[in-house]
């Protein structure tokens, strides 16, 4: 596997745990390009890890006690999770009503190890597919506006469309930054400061603050001055505005 290669995050679902750990085990052999985050042997705590780390890819048993790995397919489709489902089983004969469910693949138990990559290539492709929508439906957008107003931004797992104008604050860590929106809402993104600098550089309401921060100035609450001056954002974070950009962060805004 390509060390750049981003790893899907997946989760397995089946009531059997020498299964799980089977198909765990041979996800490292293989060294396919999946990250097992989260396992659950019925569908009501399938259903909670679900909704709370939304992976990418659902390893899911059909056959399960109480409540079937269908019926849990039935009830992600219908809060629209995007997430992709591979079925696992024993029983042939539910092969049709699976894919008529929307599943990707459906693996026969015992697994083959083809077949597993091939489902994972399958996967894959479809990712690769949504992606490139997003950054063409963003690219799109932007050519109907006088002045770009969406952002495509590369995620852990691949890109999420957002609105420049929902962006409060972005914060450097690392290689990394996260950018928090005007909802509380975070996303790590995996480019560094300088690269969102530079590309915002041409919208005068993204202002570099800090070694740490870009903020959006029409998101600023207020700004304490002192010896030290702090910018409180609409979130309530505070942010110190550093002595080296006191005078172009004064310049804007004005």
């Amino acid at each position: 596997m390509n060390k750049q290669e981003i790893k899907l995050k997946a989760m397995i679902v089946d009531d059997s745990p020498q299964a799980c750990r089977l198909l765990k085990m041979m996800i490292l052999e293989e060294s396919l390009p999946v990250d097992v985050v989260s396992e659950a042997h019925n569908a009501f705590d399938a259903w909670e890890s679900i909704q709370n780390l939304k992976p990418d890819l659902l390893f899911l048993d059909i056959e399960m006690p109480e409540k079937s790995g269908l019926e849990l397919a039935e009830q992600i489709l219908e809060h629209d999770i995007n997430c992709e489902i591979i079925f696992t089983t024993a029983y042939s004969e539910y092969a049709i009503q699976a894919f008529r469910l929307s599943a990707i693949d459906y693996l026969l138990k015992p697994i083959q190890e083809g077949d597993l990559k091939e489902s994972i290539e399958k996967v894959k492709y479809k990712k690769k597919l949504t992606h490139d929508q997003t950054r063409l439906k963003t690219l799109t957008q932007n050519l109907k506006e006088e002045s770009p107003q969406n952002l495509c931004v590369p995620i852990l797992n691949g890109y999420e469309y957002i609105q420049l104008q929902d962006i409060e604050y972005i914060e450097a860590d690392g290689a990394y930054v996260n950018i928090t929106l005007c909802n509380t809402k975070q996303m790590i993104v995996s480019k560094n400061l300088r690269y969102f600098e530079n590309l915002l550089e041409g919208f005068g309401h993204f202002l570099r603050v800090h070694r740490s921060y870009i903020v959006n100035k029409n998101h600023i609450k207020k700004v304490l001055k002192g010896e030290k001056a702090v910018i409180v954002m609409q979130s309530n974070q505070q942010i110190d505005l550093a002595r080296d950009r006191k005078q172009a962060f004064w310049a804007a805004m004005e």
